[in-house]
């Protein structure tokens, strides 16, 4: 890995920091939920880089894959936990970061979030060269078991490679030591704790709103359909995204969008994300940094401000 790649991911955190001071800046209660997806994602694409999965604004019990559908009227409400995780990308190398906002700065729910802060920065102290993972995931683990908190284990950072969000080894939230992958120079990874009050893991919710595209398929596929596909594989690659973003580049007519997206789902030509919700319904906050260790073993933190 040389230092060109290093300066893509540098660029993609730029605009990832860009989008976190807008969402917190115009997060308050009684705002949009649409209104600040949208902004938030359109400051990624002022800032020069491309969107590497839609935003993730998850409320409470949700830790995670809830975006704005189409013409969401939700309002942020007074209180409670809202994560904002945010991705881009630049030639393909991605940022990915996260943050949670206690909506009505409530002491209890701020502990969580102190305690998913504090797991990340332990994870960033020995984030270097000869680091196993699960050892990133002991002193996570630490960092929030003392504030009385358990962090969720199903959910946790990831590796990142050139267009691909989660590229292979695991940084989990607690130590296992199955995840026994070294830390080495050119590596690149998300690391992201979630804490709760809860069980500390997550279940599938009934609903997605964050889709990927697999491979395309041509067999008893009718003209329009196929041409749908091409257009979300030439727009959208393999990395995730929002019906938002088809409606947005009127790729398919609004009104069509979610029954091709429900037929291409059937045929295994897209996958869909379903929110993540803790098994016990407790909030979860979460923290989240793109490191990258470059090619002299130096660590850096993309998208921390």
């Amino acid at each position: 890995m040389n230092n060109d790649y290093i300066d893509c991911y540098i660029k993609a955190g730029k605009a990832v920091i860009a989008a976190k001071k807008m969402a917190k800046k115009i997060v308050t209660p009684g705002s949009s939920f649409l209104d600040v997806a949208n902004k938030c994602e359109d400051e990624i694409l002022k800032n020069g880089a491309e969107l590497s999965f839609p935003i993730n604004m998850s409320l409470n019990e949700i830790a995670a894959h809830y975006s704005p559908p189409i013409d969401e009227p939700q309002v942020i409400p007074e209180k409670g936990l809202l994560k904002i995780d945010v991705g881009s990308h630049y030639k393909g190398y991605i940022a990915d970061s996260a943050f949670t906002i206690n909506l009505d700065e409530d002491p209890k729910l701020q502990n969580y979030i102190e305690a998913a802060e504090a797991g990340l920065n332990a994870a960033i102290d020995i984030f270097i060269p000869g680091t196993k993972l699960y050892e990133l995931g002991e002193v996570i683990a630490a960092e929030i078991i003392k504030r009385g908190l358990r962090p969720v284990t199903n959910l946790g950072g990831h590796e990142l490679k050139q267009y691909n969000l989660h590229a292979g080894p695991f940084i989990p939230n607690y130590k296992e030591t199955t995840h026994n992958t070294i830390l080495k120079p050119g590596d690149a990874y998300a690391c992201e704790p979630f804490t709760t009050s809860g069980v500390g893991k997550v279940i599938n919710g009934k609903n997605a709103y964050i889709f990927r595209f697999l491979k395309k398929k041509t067999k008893n596929l009718p003209y329009e359909s196929l041409n749908y596909m091409k257009k979300i594989a030439d727009n959208f690659g393999n990395l995730p995204f929002s019906p938002r973003w088809i409606e947005k580049k009127k790729l398919i007519p609004k009104n069509k969008i979610q029954s091709i997206l429900n037929s291409f789902i059937s045929k295994n030509i897209i996958d869909k994300y379903h929110t993540l919700i803790e098994k016990t319904s407790k909030p979860v906050a979460q923290f989240e940094h793109t490191i990258i260790i470059d090619s002299k073993g130096k660590t850096i933190v993309t998208t921390k401000e």
